[in-house]
C-alpha cells in the first residue's frame, strides 16, 4: 500500500488497551460465573444474587479502567516518541 491509501482505524494504544482488557476481563468473567453458579441453595431462598450485579458489573468495572489506562499510556508514549 502506498502512503496515500487507508491504513486502518484505531491507534496502537486502542489495540493494546483492548487486548489487555480482554486478557484481564475474560478470565475474571469466567471465574465470577463459576463462583456465582457454585454453592448449594436452601429451598425457597434466593441465594444466587444475579448475573448482572455479581458477574457482569464487576468484570466491566475492572476491565474498562485497565483498558482505558493502557490505551492512554501507550498513546502518550507514542506521542512523546515522535
Amino acid at each position: 500500500m502506498s502512503d496515500s491509501e487507508y491504513k486502518g482505524g484505531g491507534t496502537p494504544g486502542g489495540r493494546w488497551g483492548c487486548l489487555i482488557a480482554a486478557l484481564v476481563g475474560a478470565p475474571l468473567f469466567f471465574f465470577l460465573v463459576v463462583g456465582d453458579t457454585l454453592g448449594d441453595c436452601a429451598p425457597d431462598t434466593a441465594c444466587h444474587k444475579g448475573f448482572w450485579t455479581m458477574v457482569f458489573l464487576p468484570t466491566v468495572l475492572t476491565a474498562a479502567p485497565i483498558g482505558i489506562g493502557v490505551r492512554w499510556l501507550v498513546n502518550r508514549r507514542s506521542r512523546d516518541d515522535s
